[in-house]
């Protein structure tokens, strides 16, 4: 039989398990928001296995040809001052399947005129059959 004076050793985890629930839910909630970039109808690949980092500069072109950077849109000149600032990063060109190859071409030689090396091109998974 246990005195009345002595502490109680056990430890509820109850709180615990609790706010790790709500975290949980908070991140599965807000996962799917922190895709970079505005919605575009990207062509399918089967190698498609590139991640887009935090620091990547993210390029969209809709089926306009109208120049996003994140969902901002963008003019030509302010994505070169921007990317001119971020030499060191990686810029990943997210174009829609009906954007023109040579908008793409164009957008990637004036990016390499600015000496970033690091160019990718985002794409979807091609579905397995």
């Amino acid at each position: 039989m246990r005195h009345m004076d002595q502490p109680i050793w056990q430890i509820n985890i109850t709180p615990f398990v609790d706010v790790l629930l709500a975290v949980l839910i908070i991140v599965m909630i807000a996962a799917p928001m922190l895709t970079r970039g505005i919605n575009v109808n990207l062509p399918k690949a089967g190698s498609s296995k590139s991640k887009v980092a935090i620091k990547d500069i993210v390029i969209s072109i809709d089926k306009n040809g109208v120049f996003y950077i994140g969902r901002r849109r963008s003019s030509i000149k302010s994505i070169r001052s921007i990317i001119i600032r971020h030499k060191n990063r990686r810029v990943l060109i997210k174009a829609d399947t009906a954007v023109p190859y040579g908008t793409v071409v164009r957008f990637i030689d004036m990016t390499k005129s600015l000496g970033i090396t690091k160019i990718g091109l985002l794409t979807t998974p091609r579905k397995a059959k």
